[in-house]
């Protein structure tokens, strides 16, 4: 058996391999084990699985062993960082499973928009499977790192103004709609 469900889309077979190696724009590399990852980390296994069990890290199964990434080793060098600059590790987990949460939801919109105006419309107009799935797989290939980079500027930029608000106001911006009780995704400006 080749792995491919009788039902499953050969486009969307081959979507599903690209999606099983190195996403896009990330080296291919060679992955790590708990141990390994601890080892480059010094953070314990122990709390590499309850971080993966949380959904903060998203460990891969490979032949049946749980990899980590170096973009896995990346971001525990970052959580450490964060907390050797003062930040708790409760308050730390706290406000990553926040994120984590948000981010959920906004990917799966994300997925649904890229099957509605990418994949489907690939699917559609491609002269074989074969042209689709490598259409499908050129289109990810490119949109994953754009959408990365759009998600992490737009971020960023979230962060300092927070950030810059706060230092002008010397008041916590977390509650505070200055006044506006409108819709923040809405556009409130009088155009009449």
């Amino acid at each position: 058996m080749s792995g491919q469900h009788d039902d499953e889309d050969p486009a969307d077979a081959a979507l599903v391999r690209a999606l099983s190696g190195p996403a896009p724009g990330e080296p291919d590399e060679a992955t790590l084990s708990g141990e390994q990852l601890a080892e480059q980390t010094g953070v314990p296994e122990a709390l590499l699985d309850a971080l993966a069990r949380e959904g903060l890290l998203a460990p891969r199964e490979i032949d049946g062993a749980t990899r980590y990434s170096a973009g896995d080793a990346e971001a525990l060098r970052a959580g450490l960082a964060l907390m050797e600059a003062g930040v708790p590790l409760d308050e730390l987990l706290g406000l990553a499973r926040r994120h984590d949460h948000a981010m959920r939801v906004i990917a799966d919109e994300a997925v649904e928009l890229f099957v509605r105006f990418v994949r489907d419309p690939i699917q559609g107009s491609a002269g074989s499977d074969e042209e689709a799935g490598e259409q499908l797989v050129a289109a990810f290939q490119r949109m994953l790192p754009a959408s990365s980079a759009l998600v992490a500027h737009h971020f960023r930029r979230l962060l300092l103004e927070a950030a810059e608000a706060r230092a002008v106001t010397g008041r916590d911006t977390k509650h505070d709609t200055g006044g506006n009780t409108e819709d923040p995704g809405r556009d409130t400006e009088d155009t009449g």
